[in-house]
């Protein structure tokens, strides 16, 4: 099991492209920059030694609910590798949660950062049965 204090290099990262955010998907089906631009920190689940399927599972039936149009994966390695931070963040509901936080000093970099996270980033889960809740 996994230290539930400390992210480990040896960690898969899981980000939820929520229904409502058809921009973080392109339009050849690979995720975009946009899923890990946010300046509060980029939400994510982390395996904590869980099976890829027990992660969607809970993703989807209980954090996500009717919400989550697809998954991305990522290794926290890379994230390391690319100058990201990966903090774990827990709550009640939510116990694998942390946050990824890009560079706080540069949008340049930040920017770099995304792109680089978007182009090593696979999505595990897509749910075509959920509509977009927004206009494309």
């Amino acid at each position: 099991m996994a230290n539930i204090n400390r992210v480990s290099q040896y960690e898969k990262l899981y980000r939820v492209i929520k229904r409502s955010k058809p921009d973080c998907i392109t339009l050849s089906g690979k995720v975009s920059p946009a899923l890990f631009k946010d300046a509060n920190g980029v939400s994510v689940d982390r395996d904590c030694g869980r099976t890829e399927a027990q992660v969607i599972d809970f993703i989807i039936n209980v954090t996500f609910v009717q919400r989550a149009k697809a998954i991305g994966e990522i290794d926290s390695s890379f994230c390391f590798d690319i100058g990201a931070d990966v903090v774990p963040a827990p709550s009640n509901i939510d116990p694998f949660h942390a946050n990824i936080w890009l560079d706080s000093e540069s949008e340049e970099i930040r920017n770099i950062q995304a792109l680089k996270l978007a182009d090593n980033c696979s999505i595990v889960y897509r749910n075509d049965n959920i509509d977009w809740t927004v206009s494309l």
